[in-house]
């Protein structure tokens, strides 16, 4: 195996269009998941597979996580993906990971864990011996969702400075876990929040295509005005934005609320493992 720069960016996406084209990956997605976010990204010197990990830190704990491992179909079954595979574990337990994972990775990732619908990666991970422990949904929602905002909330774009350093406090005071993606999502221009109209107070946040476009997330609500409408109202101008963008459905990751997306008129859409492996 040998590292890939950024340089191969436009090899890295050509080698998962033709190995999984019903992703719909961008270069600019995988560049933001691959590079951006510090990692290693490793492939065969034919061009025929390639790796993408990361290892983060948690105070004392450090895990990493594998985010994509690809194969072109012409080589599938030969033991590529079995050694992409070792060479990313042996990566991130070299840089002190006590546990490798698959999918997930957040808050930079492609998939919450593996597509219960690919198999070939169910069966590498088992081959492999990972353990699976535990399961992640996506909902999807038509586009065409609108819902208003309570009385006395207005909703508009995070672009002012203030606004954006209001909604950056809130949400470190909610889920400072998802500051990253956050900011990620201000500075596409993918986020809204709900304020206030007479003390400008934030309320409740959400952002759209952080991490693949179309994709729903993170988002939330001020624990004290949920079950007021706010969160829907957030929820429309998300899909508003993507109709413009021409998106017909909102895909809404690795959802924790299964009901109130289902009261939206959400429906569970795609279905992951997730897959351990301890040092």
């Amino acid at each position: 195996m040998e590292r890939w720069g950024p340089e191969r960016l436009d090899e890295l996406a050509r080698l998962v269009d033709r190995a999984l084209p019903q992703e719909r990956l961008t270069a600019d997605e995988l560049l933001a998941s691959s590079w951006d976010d510090p990692g290693i990204v490793l492939g065969t010197p034919s061009g025929d597979g390639a790796v993408s990990a990361v290892v983060r830190s948690f105070g004392e704990l450090r895990i990493g996580w594998v985010k994509l491992i690809v194969v072109a179909p012409e080589r599938q079954r030969e033991g590529v993906g079995k050694a992409l595979l070792h060479t990313a574990e042996t990566w991130a337990f070299d840089q002190g990971a006590s546990e490798v994972q698959l999918g997930g990775a957040a808050p930079f990732y492609l998939w919450p864990g593996v597509d219960v619908e690919m198999l070939g990666m169910l069966c590498l991970a088992e081959s492999s011996g990972y353990e699976s422990v535990g399961s992640e949904i996506n909902m999807a929602l038509p586009t065409e969702f609108r819902a208003e905002p309570p009385a006395g909330v207005a909703l508009r774009r995070v672009l002012d400075d203030r606004d954006i350093e209001a909604v950056q406090t809130f949400v470190s005071a909610h889920w400072p876990w998802w500051r990253p993606e956050l900011d990620r999502g201000v500075e596409q221009g993918g986020c809204h929040a709900a304020f206030t109209v007479s003390a400008h107070d934030v309320v409740g946040f959400a952002c759209h295509s952080v991490n693949r476009s179309g994709w729903i997330g993170p988002m939330g609500t001020d624990p004290q005005r949920r079950h007021a409408g706010v969160g829907h109202a957030l929820l429309g101008a998300l899909c508003a934005d993507l109709m413009v963008a021409h998106i017909t459905r909102a895909e809404i990751s690795w959802v924790g609320p299964v009901r109130f997306y289902a009261k939206a008129g959400a429906r569970v859409s795609r279905s992951f493992r997730s897959y351990r492996k301890r040092r």
